[in-house]
C-alpha cells in the first residue's frame, strides 16, 4: 500500500482523496491535510460514506496543518510515496522542492506557467518524479491532443479547447464558478503560449475568439493562460510541425462571457496583478474581481465539461481534419453528486499517480503529460471518469447509493 499526502483539502482536493480510494482498489492509503476543520469536516463525511459503498479497505488520514509553514509540511512529508499538492499556484514551487529533497514524487493540477517552469528548475537534480499539470486543462486535454496529432506527419493547425461550465446559465456572465474564481481571473489575464507561423510565442489572453455549436448549444473559445501545457515544445521535438503551423489553447464559454471578461478585467482595470491604491485608498486589481465573482456568480454542482480538440494536417501526402469530442455531465456516485469539474480534475491527477506506481510513467524527472498515451490514461479506472462516467462506481464494486 502506498501512502500519499494530498495537501489542500477544498473542493477538488477532497475529491482527489476519495477516488483516489474509491478507484485505487487498495492500493493507497490518503493523508489529506488542510487548515481549515470545515473543510476536513466535510471531507470525513464524504470518506466514511465512501467506506460505506466500496467494497475494498479504505485507509485514510485527516490532519489540520498549516502549510504555509515549510516545517509543517516537510513533516508532512516524510515516509510517503506521493504528494498531490492542491493548494493555489504560489504553493506550488515550495512543495516540490521540499518534496524533491525529500524523495517523495510530486504531482499537481497548476495551470500557472510560471509555477511549472519553476518545477521543471527543480527537476535539473530530480531525485523524484516530478508531474505538474496534472489535471483537465492543462492534463487531460494535452493526453487528448497528442493522441490527435501523432496521427499527423505534420500539423497545419491544432486548437485544443476546454470549458467548465454551467448546464443552466441565467446570468449576463452566462457563468458559475465551477471550481477557482482566482484560477479563473489568473488565466484570463496571464499571456498565452500558443505557435504561429510555426513559432513558439505568446499573445494576450481573452483575444482570438472563436464560435462554434455542439448538438444545438452554441459557444464561444478564446486563448487562455496555461492549458497547453508543454504540448508544443514535445510537437516540436516530434518534428511534426512546419514553418506554417498553429498551435493554441483556448477556453469554451458561452457566447458573450469573453466580451464581458474583457470589459471588467482591461476597460475597467481589473486586470493588474499589483495595482497601486486610488487617492480613496481602495485598490483595484485582479484580487478585487476574483472577490466579485466569488460574491456575485454562485456556485452550481449542475455543470458540464466540454473537451474539444480540433486538427488539419497532412497524413500520407493528403490534408485531412480529425476531431476529437468529449462532453461531461456532473454525475452522481458513491453517494454524493460529483460537478464535472471536480471528477474530471481529480480523475486527471489520479491516473498520473497510479500509472507512476505501476510503472508506466518516468521513475525519476520532469515528466509532461503527453508523455502518457491516451490509451494506457483509459487502461486505468480514472479513464472512465472522461468516457463513461456513470460507469466508475460499478467498475469499482460500489453498491451504489450509499446511506
Amino acid at each position: 500500500m502506498k501512502n500519499v499526502l494530498v495537501l489542500g483539502a477544498g473542493k477538488v482536493g477532497k475529491s482527489v482523496a476519495e477516488l483516489l480510494l474509491a478507484c485505487g482498489m487498495g492500493a493507497y492509503r490518503v493523508t489529506l491535510a488542510d487548515r481549515d476543520q470545515a473543510n476536513l469536516d466535510e471531507a470525513r463525511q464524504n470518506l466514511d460514506r465512501l467506506k460505506k459503498s466500496v467494497p475494498h479497505a479504505i485507509e485514510f488520514d485527516l490532519v489540520k496543518a498549516d502549510v504555509s509553514d515549510a516545517a509543517q509540511v516537510r513533516s508532512l512529508l516524510q515516509g510517503k510515496y506521493a504528494v498531490i499538492c492542491m493548494l493555489p499556484f504560489n504553493f506550488v514551487a515550495g512543495i516540490a522542492d521540499a518534496a524533491n529533497d525529500l524523495g517523495v514524487h510530486y504531482f499537481d493540477v497548476t495551470e500557472d506557467v510560471e509555477t511549472t517552469e519553476r518545477v521543471r528548475e527543480i527537476a535539473q537534480n530530480a531525485k523524484v518524479a516530478l508531474v505538474p499539470q496534472c489535471g483537465l486543462a492543462p492534463g487531460y486535454i494535452a493526453i487528448a491532443a497528442q493522441d490527435v496529432a501523432k496521427r499527423f506527419d505534420t500539423i497545419d493547425e491544432l486548437i485544443l479547447r476546454v470549458g467548465a461550465l454551467p448546464q443552466y446559465s441565467t446570468n449576463a456572465l452566462k457563468y458559475n464558478v465551477t471550481w477557482s474564481a482566482a484560477g479563473v481571473v489568473n488565466e484570463y489575464c496571464e499571456p498565452c503560449n500558443v505557435m504561429l507561423d510555426g513559432r513558439a510565442t505568446t499573445v494576450p489572453a481573452l483575444e482570438g475568439v472563436e464560435n462554434f455549436a455542439f448538438e444545438g448549444v452554441d459557444y464561444e473559445a478564446f486563448y487562455t493562460s496555461g492549458g497547453v501545457g508543454t504540448l508544443i515544445e514535445s510537437l516540436i521535438e516530434q518534428k511534426r510541425t512546419t514553418p506554417t503551423s498553429m498551435i493554441a489553447y483556448k477556453t469554451i464559454r458561452y457566447p458573450g462571457h469573453c466580451g464581458l471578461m474583457k470589459f471588467l478585467l482591461q476597460d475597467m482595470r481589473l486586470g493588474a496583478e499589483h495595482a497601486q491604491p486610488t487617492p480613496s485608498g481602495r485598490v483595484f486589481d485582479r484580487a478585487l474581481c476574483v472577490e466579485m465573482l466569488e460574491h456575485a456568480a454562485p456556485r452550481t454542482e449542475q455543470d458540464v465539461v466540454v473537451v474539444f480538440v480540433s486538427c488539419i494536417g497532412t497524413r500520407q501526402g493528403r490534408r485531412e481534419q480529425i476531431n476529437f469530442k468529449r462532453t461531461i455531465h456532473s454525475t452522481e456516485l458513491f453517494g454524493r453528486v460529483w460537478p464535472a469539474i471536480e471528477l474530471t480534475t481529480a480523475a486527471g491527477v489520479c491516473a498520473m499517480v497510479d500509472l507512476h506506481r505501476l510503472g508506466k510513467l518516468p521513475a525519476r524527472g520532469f515528466v509532461r503529460q503527453e508523455q502518457c498515451a491516451l490509451d494506457t490514461f483509459n487502461q486505468t479506472p480514472f479513464g472512465l471518469a472522461y468516457e463513461n462516467p456513470g460507469a466508475l462506481a460499478a467498475a469499482v464494486g460500489s453498491k451504489g447509493k450509499a446511506s
